[in-house]
């Protein structure tokens, strides 16, 4: 399975970066940033080399950051050419942490889990909290 991560700016290489920090080395795995001096016909080349690597010999996954800017509309464009790479939007670092421990204990990535981990990361931590006090305040009743 590769991965490839996809953002505006550095994004995708920032969160690729953290992810290894937190979980070592993710093997077959890139990340790519639209920089200002970039078009979308050069972020589409360095993709495009990128999903070659590996398309047809095992799954590509592709993570942009936002549906509709312009590494999400490369990634759809890209379909076109490789129509069974899975693209996913809403880039974070749950997800890919999810992605790579599903990889390493060598089940097939399930889409699902991906979406539920990174919905599941977006916490409002002041209300978690507040609501974890309340509960302590009925318990001591």
């Amino acid at each position: 399975m590769a991965l490839i991560l996809m953002s505006h700016g550095n994004m995708a290489i920032e969160t690729l970066k953290s992810a290894e920090l937190i979980i070592g080395d993710l093997p077959e795995t890139v990340a790519l940033g639209l920089q200002k001096s970039d078009g979308p016909e050069d972020l589409k080349a360095k993709a495009d080399a990128e999903i070659k690597k590996y398309y047809g010999k095992e799954p590509v996954y592709l993570i942009v950051d936002l549906l509709g800017g312009t590494p999400g509309n490369v990634a759809v464009n890209l379909t076109q050419a490789y129509p069974e790479m899975h693209v996913i939007s809403g880039l974070n670092l749950p997800m890919v942490i999810n992605y790579a421990n599903q990889k390493f204990i060598g089940s097939d990535i399930k889409i699902a889990d991906l979406l539920k981990e990174a919905k599941d990361g977006i916490v409002d931590v002041n209300a978690f909290l507040n609501a974890d006090s309340d509960e302590d305040d009925e318990e001591d009743e």
